[in-house]
């Protein structure tokens, strides 16, 4: 009786694991409710500021000193997909990139070319630099194998929007214990088109040609891993 008794909880508990969706399902729907809230008309908030919760327009990201967490969730559906990946104690943050990634020198940190990270769950470890006003965050807690800061993610930024612009739909990579996953950001209504057309985006570069509808623009870096145990 004990023996068939413990067949049917470890049956049980299978069943339960096998009907969690895997890590990368929830990231994509994330990706969804993310690309949503870049094409929102908000001529106030553009780019990161749409999704972060401290404003960065003009200016370098920096996370929130005093939370957990650098992303709120304004809806049922993002509160949901939040709330399973704390459940599962998953760790993610954000990256957003631009065009100016491709043309920007990274020695010389460009808020337009790369922004973040930004927290996404409660449980993720931040790096411990963020260029701009946050020099050196001594009061976030020393971090072995936190997230990447500006400087490590930035190559591989780069290789992602070199990769949307050649028509790529995103790609995953790892690095160190964390999975990347890059997807475009695109321009996706007009308005997108008409605001990185203008001079003070678009630079006006001898040769290089407008974003048209349905172009990449940008992209987001979501770098993830199941909470590490001690």
């Amino acid at each position: 009786m004990m023996r068939n008794l413990s067949i049917v909880l470890v049956t049980t508990s299978l069943a339960a694991n096998a009907a969690e969706p895997p890590l990368a399902s929830l990231i994509d729907e994330l990706n969804g409710l993310i690309q949503q809230r870049l094409v929102q008309p908000l001529p106030d908030a553009l780019g990161m500021s749409r999704i972060m919760m401290r404003p960065s327009f003009g200016v370098h990201f920096s996370p929130m000193i005093s939370g957990q967490r650098d992303f709120a969730p304004e809806n049922d559906k993002e509160r949901r997909v939040v709330a399973t990946l704390e459940e599962r104690h998953a760790q993610v943050g954000l990256y957003l990139f631009g065009e100016a990634i491709l043309q920007e020198d990274p020695a010389k940190p460009h808020f337009r070319a790369l922004k973040g990270p930004g927290s996404i769950t409660v449980y993720t470890p931040r790096p411990r630099w963020y260029p701009g006003t946050v020099a050196s965050a001594t009061w976030l807690p020393e971090e072995a194998d936190g997230l990447p800061d500006w400087n490590q993610i930035y190559p591989i930024a780069r290789r992602a929007m070199s990769s949307f612009k050649d028509g790529g739909k995103g790609h995953e990579v790892k690095w160190q214990s964390w999975t990347i996953a890059a997807r475009p950001a695109i321009a996706a209504i007009a308005n997108c088109v008409s605001c990185h057309n203008h001079p003070t985006v678009h630079r006006g570069q001898a040769g290089r040609p407008g974003v048209k509808l349905g172009e990449a623009i940008g992209g987001v870096l979501y770098v993830y891993r199941p909470k590490r145990v001690s």
